[in-house]
């Protein structure tokens, strides 16, 4: 296991005012009525106790915000990602409807955007997934006409999977559908469980299949969660090191 990469106390500071300076955007994530909730938000402001954001994605009557929520961040600079949790202190206003004042992180872990990357499942290797919904559909109150799938994933990353299913199932799919996804990557290991939403749907017609790709939810948003994430992390620079002929394995990595 490679170890993880904190940014300094000084560093945060100074990181946090560099994605003022240049505008970053990024996301804001948390847990609302047993779902996650992702909005775009860009850097505004740093004070000595305060990272102000404004969210630039929200339908403000979705936008449920409120003071002491938990939120978890995700900002990318350059070829690393930033991602931390942290603390509403000042929740939206009437005045200012998309501004969020949140209380400065302590620490921030930084990752390398390749292992966001998708990586094929090497050859020779079947792995099964399994996923189920997790709620309505965005903006319906109708349910899916199932609620239990299989497939087999197609690809990797530590953002979310490209999973492949039966081109008989397509209607059973939408956008924006949140789902429950698992899948054990390697025989020998533990089954990885995630939430995510349904980002993509293709259909591979000479196959008679359908790829549905899934972004996974809420990993920068708690201890938990990272602790998938870098199991991902892992996992995706396996993959990688199987795709590479074998006399090149172990001299490149994702992180």
């Amino acid at each position: 296991m490679n170890p993880r990469d904190f940014l300094k106390p000084d560093q945060v500071d100074e990181f946090l005012r560099l994605t003022v300076r240049d505008g970053l955007c990024g996301t804001l994530s948390y847990l609302k009525n047993g779902s996650w909730r992702v909005w775009d938000i860009v850097a505004r402001s740093v004070s000595e106790s305060t990272f102000r954001v404004q969210v630039v994605s929200a339908n403000l009557t979705e936008l449920v915000i409120q003071k002491d929520l938990p939120v978890g961040l995700c900002i990318q600079h350059e070829h690393s990602k930033f991602i931390f949790e942290t603390t509403v202190i000042e929740a939206p206003g009437d005045e200012c409807p998309w501004d969020i004042g949140l209380e400065m992180p302590d620490k921030i872990e930084k990752l390398p955007r390749r292992a966001y990357e998708r990586e094929p499942i090497p050859a020779g290797m079947t792995v099964r997934a399994f996923f189920w919904h997790r709620g309505h559909k965005n903006n319906s109150e109708q349910p899916p006409k199932e609620d239990y799938w299989q497939g087999t994933l197609y690809n990797l990353s530590a953002g979310g999977a490209m999973i492949r299913v039966e081109q008989e199932q397509r209607d059973f799919f939408s956008l924006g559908q949140l789902v429950g996804v698992q899948f054990t990557p390697m025989s020998y290991q533990k089954p990885l469980l995630l939430e995510g939403h349904v980002r993509h749907l293709q259909a591979l017609n000479s196959e008679n299949a359908l790829l549905v790709g899934v972004e996974f939810l809420g990993l920068e948003a708690s201890p938990e969660g990272r602790e998938i994430l870098h199991r991902l992390l892992e996992v995706v620079d396996a993959y990688e090191q199987l795709n590479l002929p074998p006399q090149n394995r172990s001299q490149n990595s994702k992180h």
